[in-house]
């Protein structure tokens, strides 16, 4: 049974998608040390020391922020349950804060929220869903991770192969390099 949020889509499309996953994840980034030390080293920190590693990871200048600035971000970001990524609106309020900085929090801070990337929205709209990639929009960035929660209910058995990453880290993964598939 389709998922909710998978509503309207190409199920052929989706089907060739999970077909083709497993293949797509080994061209793709999967072997990632860097990133998968990442996942765990976050861990070990406390706080906004957290957040600057992360920063530091994907690239993010560091901003000159008050203490009570970092604290509000490290609570928003503690109090968002999954898939419910409503309550980061007020972060992006702060300067150079978009939705992908705030997936990038998220996914490296409790390792299940995917990552928003511009080339898997792309190949969701392949599928005929409509996921905008808009950066700074918490409203395509929450359809993003309620279609990504979908595709990850609805993968057939095997389609989504063992990995020691978050599930809907493959996924997103899989959907970019999908996206970038040679086309006849």
């Amino acid at each position: 049974m389709i998922p909710t949020s998978l509503f309207g889509i190409d199920t052929e499309a989706c089907n060739e998608f999970f077909k083709l996953l497993p293949e797509l994840l080994i061209i793709s980034e999967i072997e990632d040390p860097e990133y998968e030390s990442m996942l765990y080293d976050t861990l070990e920190l406390e706080g906004f020391e957290q957040i600057k590693k992360i920063n530091k990871y994907i690239g993010f200048d560091e901003q000159k922020w008050d203490d009570e600035i970092n604290q509000e971000i490290i609570s928003t970001l503690e109090i968002t349950k999954y898939p419910d990524v409503s309550m980061v609106e007020n972060l992006l309020t702060l300067e150079n804060v978009d939705c992908v900085l705030i997936s990038n929090w998220l996914h490296f801070l409790k390792n299940i929220h995917p990552i928003y990337d511009k080339e898997a929205c792309l190949a969701l709209e392949m599928m005929g869903l409509n996921v905008p990639f808009n950066p700074n929009d918490l409203t395509c960035y929450s359809k993003y991770v309620s279609v990504i929660e979908g595709l990850k209910l609805y993968a057939p058995a095997g389609a989504l192969p063992e990995y020691a990453l978050p599930r809907q880290r493959l996924l997103q993964l899989g959907l970019s390099m999908w996206f970038n598939q040679p086309r006849e």
